[in-house]
């Protein structure tokens, strides 16, 4: 699944930019309905991307009069510019860009089991996908002069997690690509941040084995389970005003299991 998901929003809250947000998830993550939910409350207009159209144009349905839809493949690199220009021109300007479109297809792998398509893939969405879209959303960042972008990255690159190679490469890829581009983009006024989430109780992650979600519990400081909005309060904070002063920086989001 080359999936991907947009949202374009115009945030009032205090402390929030007075943005257009365009964001790049994938159904079944934190982030779709929930990230959503959270930035529509904000009182915020929304446009959705996603290559499963019918849950694309189902969501913005249900958020209501202020949502919108535009399909978008992340492995496609003229959509990834088609998709971020209208969102940026259905709503006047783009001032943020949330990276979160993902695949795992690795999971439960030995290394050496991964074929060179499915490497491929996984790299192509989770690493190639992000940097094709903060290309074409760059020249809208900076004309808002106080640009936004928030990659989503995974704490399993931070402690290695086995039999998840591809996905755990990628990741990583994300948390350099993340100082990178904040050293690139930080004199246009953009501030570019990446969270790394824990093990989140979501559709996504329904195939995981109950082991793995015992160690991860075992594991935090905060030991309860890990819920989408543990992970979306922290995306909205770096997308506020209050952030502008936080720069090339990841943030694992994992109740403590990992200190980094």
């Amino acid at each position: 699944m080359n999936g991907s998901q947009v949202y374009a929003a115009d945030v009032r809250l205090p402390g929030m930019l007075h943005a257009s947000i365009f964001q790049t998830p994938v159904f079944g993550g934190f982030s779709d309905k929930t990230l959503s939910d959270r930035i529509h409350n904000a009182g915020a207009r929304v446009v959705i991307s996603d290559i499963l159209h019918e849950r694309g144009q189902a969501l913005a349905t249900e958020l209501g009069r202020d949502a919108h839809y535009i399909p978008m493949d992340m492995c496609d690199a003229k959509a990834v510019q088609t998709g971020v220009d209208a969102a940026a021109h259905h709503w006047g300007g783009l001032d943020g860009l949330v990276n979160n479109a993902a695949i795992t297809n690795s999971g439960g792998k030995d290394m050496h089991e991964i074929s060179m398509d499915t490497w491929d893939q996984v790299m192509a969405v989770n690493v190639r996908g992000p940097w094709l879209a903060t290309n074409a959303a760059q020249p809208h960042l900076a004309t808002s002069g106080s640009g936004r972008v928030v990659n989503v990255a995974s704490d399993t690159a931070l402690w290695g997690a086995p039999r998840l190679m591809a996905y755990v490469a990628s990741k990583g890829a994300v948390m350099s690509m993340t100082r990178a581009m904040a050293r690139e983009l930080g004199p246009q006024g953009i501030t570019v941040n990446a969270i790394a989430p824990g093990l989140t109780l979501v559709e996504a992650t329904a195939y995981v084995p109950e082991a793995r979600h015992q160690y991860y519990q075992q594991g935090r400081a905060i030991s309860r389970a890990q819920v989408p909005d543990d992970v979306t309060a922290t995306v909205l904070f770096l997308l506020s005003q209050s952030s502008g002063y936080v720069t090339g920086q990841v943030l694992p989001v994992n109740g403590g299991f990992v200190m980094h």
